[in-house]
């Protein structure tokens, strides 16, 4: 844990077209850091698997007129 802050550090390594991805998630996004996105990516991803899959619901993207049900694949 990192004296006073009550974080810890964790040390990642990705490709170069991953760490692109990031960058570009970071600039879309506008967030402070990769850090920032790694973060908000990881929320996204505990509220799928908590709300999504343990309930067996349904996620939907609307647009205009049309609902289309999509199943997000990992």
């Amino acid at each position: 844990m990192e004296a006073g802050t009550g974080r810890q550090r964790l040390q990642l390594d990705f490709s170069a077209d991953a760490f692109k991805r990031i960058e570009d998630l970071r600039v879309l996004s506008h967030a402070s850091s990769k850090a920032e996105v790694v973060r908000n990516a990881i929320r996204l991803y505990d509220w799928y698997l908590n709300t999504v899959k343990q309930r067996d619901a349904k996620l939907q993207v609307v647009e205009g007129n049309t609902v289309r049900q999509i199943e997000l694949v990992f």
